[in-house]
């Protein structure tokens, strides 16, 4: 079975409230061109699907698809954020075009990363900061999500 390759609206980290605690408790480590935040967070996953059973509900419409969504295991456990700084590129479109490449890589390589977490029944909050003085290539940022991927799969613990 291969795997839908999508980035979803619930697989982007952009809670405030979360991404500032992302940056004050959680651990860091450097893979060229990026520094990557990353934190395990405490709700287990697979906890939370028994708690809607199939079908239409109350207040969801005729299928009740949107209760069932928001629980899905897959969605939400792992969560990302991107960010270029403006102090090397004053352009908007020069920062946007960065993190298209970042949020295109990810993408392409995150089915093990996500695979990893939903055997340990853990979620995983990440954030990719740019640390390139340059525009990089997309080969170069797709190398370097590639060992960021892999380290960030060695630090998550097996059940």
């Amino acid at each position: 079975m291969t795997h839908r390759q999508t980035l979803s609206k619930s697989e982007r980290l952009k809670s405030y409230k979360r991404i500032r605690i992302l940056f004050e408790q959680g651990q860091k480590f450097k893979v060229f061109p990026f520094v990557v935040y990353f934190m395990q967070r405490v709700e287990h996953v697979g906890e939370r699907l028994g708690a809607v059973e199939p079908g239409p509900q109350p207040g969801l419409g005729k299928t009740g698809r949107r209760g069932l969504e928001s629980l899905n295991l897959v969605d939400g456990t792992l969560q990302m954020g991107v960010s270029v700084g403006k102090r090397h590129f004053k352009r908007a479109v020069d920062r946007n075009l960065l993190k298209r490449r970042i949020r295109e890589a990810y993408r392409k390589q995150n089915n093990e990363l996500k695979e990893t977490l939903l055997a340990s029944g853990y979620a995983l909050d990440v954030f990719f900061v740019y640390a390139n003085a340059r525009i990089s290539d997309y080969a170069e940022i797709a190398s370097g999500m590639t060992n960021a991927m892999t380290m960030l799969c060695d630090k998550i613990p097996a059940k």
